[in-house]
């Protein structure tokens, strides 16, 4: 069959195209005058935070990129922003991406958060159980690409400056059975931050110094620092965020390791945030004990580290060390594990013992070791630490290394209450089950006149005189002050300085509830965008509203950390894990 167009129906049907295609335009014409831009997004949401904006939209949006406020790359300013955008930049706006991070793994009720960056769920997690909500939760699906009109952008934005006024988030849940984890942050940031650079891993100064000259001929300046005898490099304080990023990248592409830090401290400002972490422990399903570095006692390193060689489900960091090298390091105060003494008290702060059975002592303690022999006895004076002078020091399998060289020096090799070998060196290897008596000067030859291979040796070792309580304890470590006793908070000041007691810091405590559960607590500090810190009366006044009955602060600083399942749920205050002397594990019975 042929068909026939007459040129009038070919004018009619022209004209019906045109007529479509003009409805159609206008309606995408409509369409993109309704989508908002991502440059109008972020010139509004600088204003629903707070702060000073400019009449010029493209200012204020390089502004807040700038500042680091919002602290993704946007490449398309032009282009329409998606619910996925808005909900990133909202909840960096508020100072919430760490919090993201810890939440990335919760359940949410959309449908279509299953490819959804771990990233972007957490932050999601975060916009809808905080308070006041970013975003309402239902069943339905999220729609990351779905692209915000400007009512919705006008009530999103009206939810962030509420949330300026009196943001609060506390999710409680259970990321093992037989534990429970609490996690509080309050209140946002107030001024525009500043950046700080750390670039980590260099092996020796001379490595340090060629990257800072790298550094310089870019444009960018750092200098070479050497804390805790690791050289590092450290930039000025950096206004720009794209030149944050750029430093960063150019340290990773020399096989470094950046950590970004805001220099926003807060300490004068009017609404500062905090936050700060809870874990309670059933200890009939979960028995705590200290764990050390791999390398032994004598040395230091991450507490992700220790939880990965001891199989500990959670962790905190725990006592008070000293720093003698690169990763090189000993605890401050009484140390036991599993019923061996592994360093001695500190004289004036209080320490925490326990038992296998859930017993525990909060107090002062005083050792007392020594050697029985036949002509009578010896005092230890030292234990796993290297001595100069007369005097008799204990090595046991803790020491984690040979023991010391330096002469003149007895050691006695004991194995099962034995004499087994007498030698005039040192360098003993001292294996499980072992340990050593190591007499120096005068001590060398009494050691080696009244012990000889197959002698009975018995050490005498016992805390405050023989006190039944403390030597039945199975672990003990100290640090201080004491927070909490009996319910009641009163802190001594037990030799610290009144920084540590009455400043804020990022602080870590463990203590005992009434009901006899565990807690480890951690509260971030130190860091103007995520939580300024706490005093000691404030840390110990979340305690006891917690219905903690006895607790004892921690080391804190960069040494606050808390673990569960190999996830870290705090921010430490040196950007990345500081390598500690030791901590306290908590394992299944």
């Amino acid at each position: 069959m042929r068909c026939f167009f007459t040129k009038s129906t070919k004018n009619v049907r022209l004209r019906l195209f045109l007529a479509i295609f003009s409805v159609l335009l206008h309606v995408f014409a409509a369409s993109a005058a309704s989508a908002v831009r991502q440059d109008a997004f972020l010139s509004r949401l600088l204003a629903a935070r707070g702060f000073e904006a400019a009449a010029d939209v493209s200012a204020n949006a390089a502004a807040i990129l700038r500042s680091g406020i919002v602290t993704d790359r946007v490449s398309a300013p032009a282009e329409p922003v998606t619910r996925g955008n808005a909900l990133r930049w909202a909840v960096q706006s508020l100072g919430l991406g760490a919090e993201a991070n810890f939440l990335a793994d919760l359940p949410l009720p959309f449908r279509d958060v299953k490819d959804m960056k771990a990233y972007d769920r957490g932050c999601l997690v975060v916009a809808t159980h905080m308070e006041p909500p970013l975003f309402k939760k239902h069943s339905g699906d999220f729609g990351a690409t779905h692209r915000l009109s400007m009512d919705e952008v006008t009530a999103l934005m009206e939810s962030v400056r509420r949330a300026t006024r009196r943001l609060k988030i506390e999710l409680r849940f259970s990321p093992a059975p037989g534990m429970e984890l609490e996690l509080h942050r309050e209140g946002t940031f107030s001024g525009v931050p500043k950046w700080r650079v750390h670039v980590y891993g260099f092996d020796e100064r001379a490595e340090a110094d060629q990257a800072q000259k790298s550094f310089a001929s870019q444009g960018l300046k750092v200098e070479a620092k050497n804390p805790n005898y690791e050289w590092s490099l450290r930039s000025a304080s950096i206004e720009d965020y794209a030149q944050v990023r750029r430093l960063a990248a150019l340290a990773e592409k020399m096989g470094k390791t950046a950590y970004i830090f805001p220099s926003l401290m807060n300490e004068n400002l009017e609404n500062q945030p905090f936050y700060w972490a809870l874990l309670t422990i059933d200890p009939s399903r979960y028995l705590m004990e200290p764990i050390i570095a791999p390398g032994g006692i004598t040395t230091l390193a991450p507490l992700s580290v220790m939880v990965n060689s001891s199989g500990a489900r959670a962790a905190v960091n725990a006592g008070f060390f000293g720093v003698s090298g690169r990763n090189q390091g000993t605890p401050i105060g009484t140390l036991q594990i599993a019923r061996s003494l592994v360093n001695k008290p500190y004289q004036g702060r209080t320490s925490l013992g326990w038992s296998r059975d859930n017993h525990a002592a909060f107090g002062e303690v005083a050792w007392n070791g020594t050697i029985q022999i036949d002509e009578g006895w010896m005092t230890i004076d030292a234990l796993n630490r290297s001595v100069r002078g007369n005097a008799v020091a204990l090595y046991n399998s803790y020491y984690g290394k040979p023991t010391p060289t330096a002469g003149p020096v007895t050691e006695v090799l004991v194995r099962d209450g034995v004499c087994v070998s007498v030698g005039v060196a040192g360098g003993t290897i001292i294996e499980p089950g072992t340990y050593v008596l190591a007499g120096y000067g005068t001590n060398a030859a009494l050691l080696a006149r009244y012990l000889k291979p197959g002698d009975g040796v018995r050490i005498d070792s016992t805390f405050n005189d023989g006190d039944p309580l403390w030597n039945g304890m199975d672990n003990v470590i100290q640090a201080g002050p004491f927070l909490l006793r009996n319910g009641e908070i009163r802190i001594e000041s037990e030799g610290f300085s009144a920084s540590i007691l009455n400043l804020r810091h990022p602080r870590s405590v463990v203590g005992l509830t009434n009901g006899g559960k565990w807690v480890f607590f951690v509260g971030d500090g130190r860091n103007g965008m995520h939580s300024a810190g706490f005093t000691l009366q404030e840390a110990a006044a979340i305690l006891k509203s917690k219905n903690v009955a006895w607790a004892l602060n921690l080391d804190g600083g960069g040494s606050s950390q808390i673990m569960v399942d190999n996830r870290t749920f705090n921010v430490p205050s040196d950007g990345r894990e500081r390598p500690l002397s030791y901590a306290i594990g908590v394992k299944e019975r």
